[in-house]
């Protein structure tokens, strides 16, 4: 048990470096080398978890996957009104904070999903977590008339998450026309205009 124990921290440390190497150097600078040296770990030691760098990605993949989209599950629990929790997936679909780091892997790894079927999988996958939790909310907030959305549930919350990543995109590739307060004003309009309701991303709402 405890060898398996310090297995799976082994993993996660590699993972977490491997984070971290992603967000600082891009996808093609995610070598044995730099996520080693990130590590504080021989490229052998990497190699004897995951023999190939690409298998170490695709569970780095898999990892902030996860992790991002329970970092919004858990900012819209508890006894909020549908609104509230509009404004908070809102607010946590835009690179910022704690999730900053996840949003750079992400969209990082994202482009390599049109060469990869375990990519395109994840992103898939992410893409409809979000959806899911965008379209709940929506629907909760029509039946009980504090929403008077203008399209069905799943259509507005497809919306929702293509707008967050093009605004993501640009907000990570630091386009000067593009800051975060314009950002979180596109998704408040649009918010309005597909709810009826005026919301700010706000997590403390």
């Amino acid at each position: 048990m405890a060898r398996r124990k310090d297995q799976a921290a082994r993993r996660e440390h590699l993972i977490a470096a491997t984070l971290t190497t992603i967000a600082s150097h891009g996808l093609p600078g995610a070598t044995m080398k730099n996520i080693a040296e990130e590590a504080g770990v021989s490229p052998r030691l990497i190699a004897y978890y995951y023999p190939e760098v690409e298998q170490l990605i695709e569970a780095t993949h898999q990892a902030a996957t996860d992790r991002y989209y329970w970092s919004r599950q858990q900012d819209i629990e508890g006894d909020l009104s549908p609104t509230a929790k509009l404004a908070r997936l809102m607010h946590s679909g835009l690179p910022r904070g704690k999730d900053l780091l996840l949003s750079q892997v992400l969209d990082e790894i994202s482009v390599s999903a049109s060469r990869s079927p375990m990519h395109a999988t994840l992103v898939t996958l992410l893409f409809d977590r979000e959806v899911s939790l965008y379209a709940s909310v929506l629907e909760v907030g029509r039946a009980i008339g504090e929403f008077d959305l203008t399209d069905e549930p799943d259509v507005i919350a497809r919306n929702f998450v293509a707008l967050e990543d093009a605004l993501g995109l640009h907000l990570l590739a630091h386009n000067s026309s593009m800051t975060l307060a314009r950002a979180e004003q596109q998704l408040a309009s649009y918010a309005h205009s597909a709810t009826g309701v005026r919301v700010t991303p706000d997590v403390r709402a």
